[in-house]
């Protein structure tokens, strides 16, 4: 019995030598190959740069202190252990989304973080099934598809506009904006991808908001304990797995409903999509067939639903949330803005499809604000291919990631990089400015599919607020920029609105 013991005691150590040496010798070497890359801060032997991932500081801040001294093109954040290669300068960022995609295949990856919620929706997925699905999805975004849902960013603005005005009546102290614009813009995306008008501006919240809000958080603090987010099981056996999963079923179920919903009544009346006189997200997702005949999947469906839904309305709010902080710490460039929206509209109230191009003051000063508020500081890609990047042969299966922020803060891109200045992107100003200089909405072939519908939904809200408010940011509430899978404000965003005379 001893001598089968010793037996079996040897094979498993030798199977756990013949599959753990290995991996060791890869990490070994990787390790080895990206030391020309510098971190831009020392960092602890274990716990590598963990502890700089705090809530209480401003990381646009602490990210343009890295960058005044940044040098390199590339550099090496240490996530404990684990080495997080970053591209920090526009030369680099091309190279590689010019030529890698994400792939997600195990829960180690990055963006294993997301599909949970996610699924393999177009956020996440890769290869053909990505091609293929932006290729079903791209119609939905349209110009032409577009252009009805100007009525209803303005039908919303109507409900937000007199709640602020309810609210400064009720009281004249400053307000803590996010809420309101977290509900807008669920209303608006409800709306405009599915049909759904749920009276979300009427409600004083939505669970939909609370549980995307503690969903980001706890992916965060996920991300601050390695074994939570190298293992999955392990991270579920934990509260605050168990509390994640708990708001991503809701959401699971919050889309089913409708889905099945509308599955239903195209049952019932096969003519409908061809009745309707404009077809939302949702029908154009259902309808979608490819070159052989085939459509998305029940789950697919819900995959890209959800990414919409989340994408569409927590990056929006973030970006309003961003831009009117702007305008009160900004109050002539408010008044720029004010001046033009008259020009443009006269006596009118609301805003139409063709004033949205006549608006290049509201166009600079937001792209501004996307410059120092990118509501994705970065993105990850998994290298394909063994890719070269400043000198060094990053081999396939390599993540890498294109750190947005970083890139728009540094200097030697953007002169003194955390003043406000809209003017940088008059023309003459971007003529020579390198192409992926500038990334609020990534670059390349995945870039942001659904950039103009939140422009056009942002330029209408912000508009509509400036014609009939002048904001006022409260001086004595500290507004700091946090990563929260968004970057947004930790304790909010305080303004009065004085109704204009």
């Amino acid at each position: 019995m001893a001598g089968l013991m010793e037996v079996i005691f040897s094979l498993v150590v030798g199977y756990g030598l013949w599959t753990i040496v290995p991996v060791l010798w890869r990490y070994y070497k990787f390790c080895k190959l990206i030391k020309p890359f510098k971190p831009l801060r020392k960092y602890h032997w274990f716990w590598g740069h963990l502890k700089f991932f705090s809530l209480s500081e401003s990381i646009i801040d602490r990210m343009a202190s890295l960058m005044e001294n940044a040098t390199g093109k590339m550099t090496i954040e240490w996530i404990s252990v684990i080495p997080n290669v970053q591209a920090i300068h526009p030369d680099t960022a091309a190279i590689i989304l010019r030529s890698s995609e994400p792939k997600p295949k195990d829960r180690g990856e990055p963006y294993s973080l997301f599909t949970p919620f996610l699924g393999d929706g177009l956020v996440v997925s890769n290869g053909e099934k990505w091609e293929r699905n932006r290729k079903l999805l791209t119609p939905a975004f349209h110009f032409d598809v577009l252009r009805p849902y100007v009525n209803v960013y303005n039908e919303a603005a109507d409900i937000l506009l007199d709640k602020l005005a309810e609210k400064m009546a009720e009281s004249p102290h400053s307000m803590d904006i996010m809420d309101t614009l977290n509900q807008v813009t669920l209303d608006v995306i409800l709306r405009c991808s599915l049909s759904y008008d749920g009276k979300i501006q009427k409600r004083e919240k939505h669970p939909y908001i609370e549980a995307v809000h503690e969903m980001s958080r706890l992916t965060m603090e996920r991300i601050k304990k390695p074994w939570h987010f190298l293992w999955w099981n392990v991270y579920m056996m934990s509260n605050n797995g168990k509390e994640y999963m708990k708001h991503v079923n809701y959401m699971h179920r919050f889309a089913d409903e409708i889905i099945a919903k509308r599955k239903k009544e195209i049952v019932d009346d096969p003519s409908l999509l061809q009745k309707k006189k404009k077809l939302d997200f949702l029908d154009i997702i259902l309808s979608a067939k490819d070159e052989s005949g085939s459509g998305l999947t029940d789950q697919e469906i819900r995959d890209e639903v959800n990414t919409f839904m989340f994408a569409g309305h927590d990056t929006t709010k973030a970006v309003l949330g961003w831009a009117i902080y702007n305008m009160g710490k900004y109050p002539e460039e408010q008044e720029k803005l004010y001046q033009e929206v008259c020009d443009v509209t006269g006596d009118r109230t609301n805003i139409e499809w063709d004033d949205l191009g006549k608006l290049p003051k509201m166009s600079m000063f937001l792209k501004e604000t996307l410059r120092l508020y990118p509501p994705a500081g970065s993105t990850t890609r998994l290298l394909t291919e063994d890719l070269e990047i400043e000198g060094v042969t990053l081999p396939a299966g390599s993540m890498i990631v294109v750190n947005f922020l970083a890139i728009h803060l540094r200097p030697d891109v953007f002169p003194n990089p955390k003043e406000f200045r809209p003017e940088r992107f008059l023309t003459e100003n971007t003529e020579k400015r390198h192409p992926y200089a500038y990334l609020p909405f990534s670059a390349g072939l995945r870039n942001c599919i659904g950039k103009n519908f939140s422009t056009n939904e942002q330029k209408v809200l912000l508009a509509r607020i400036l014609k009939r408010f002048r904001i006022v940011i409260e001086e004595n509430h500290e507004v700091v920029p946090v990563p929260l899978l968004i970057i947004q404000a930790r304790d909010g965003i305080k303004v009065r609105f004085q109704e204009r005379t």
